[in-house]
């Protein structure tokens, strides 16, 4: 006959109880998230957006060219999140460019980013920023920036009459007071989120807040 061992099915109830409870705060604290208090998050007349106005729902995302994380987002999670949640109206993606550095090759890099955005073809320098970020340290780089505001008065009003410096300085400002130290972050439904996140982690983030909205 065989005898009921009491104490092993006891031991395995209260292991799968913990496995449980570690996988519900899991699920709970995704990549670091907390609480936006007191900030409130707004669109820039100078951020870089992608999606409709309409979206239900929108990410704000501090990024910078030389963050080598920023560009590991924007080339293995950034297209799929643009096909499945940006293209199809569910999703405002919002681009708040900053730097942590005083360097000037980095800092007119995004000021003309910003300024083309605004008034040209954005997505070429996009590209070649996140795939060759140390152009900008080049006379070539200098120069094309050069030649570019010569040939377009708003470049050039954007570029050194102050507007792009200004907003660099308001996101930074903004990033500061939201206790934030690096990128990438995210700022979704008025959370924040630390660091960088694969596209499958993501894409339940935005369902989930999808899903929040909608009810």
């Amino acid at each position: 006959m065989k005898i009921f061992n009491f104490n092993k099915v006891y031991y395995l109830v209260i292991l799968a109880l913990i496995v449980a409870v570690v996988f519900v705060l899991n699920e709970n604290d995704l990549f670091n998230k907390q609480q936006v208090n007191k900030v409130e998050i707004y669109e820039d007349l100078l951020d870089i957006v992608y999606g409709s106005p309409d979206a239900g729902l929108t990410v704000f995302f501090y990024s910078s060219y030389n963050c080598s994380f920023c560009r590991e987002f924007f080339k293995n999670v950034f297209p799929e999140l643009k096909r499945n949640f940006i293209d199809n109206g569910k999703l405002k993606f919002v681009v708040k460019p900053i730097t942590l550095t005083n360097n000037e090759a980095v800092i007119n890099s995004l000021k003309i980013a910003v300024c083309i955005n605004k008034h040209g073809n954005f997505e070429k320098l996009n590209e070649l920023l996140l795939t060759e970020p140390n152009v900008i340290y080049t006379n070539e780089f200098a120069n094309v920036i050069d030649e570019l505001v010569e040939e377009d008065m708003y470049l050039e009003e954007c570029m050194y009459g102050g507007e792009s410096e200004n907003y660099l300085f308001r996101n930074l400002a903004m990033f500061k007071s939201l206790g934030l130290t690096g990128t990438p972050s995210f700022i979704i439904n008025n959370k924040i989120y630390k660091g960088y996140m694969e596209y499958d982690k993501f894409k339940k983030v935005i369902e989930k807040e999808l899903k929040y909205i909608l009810h």
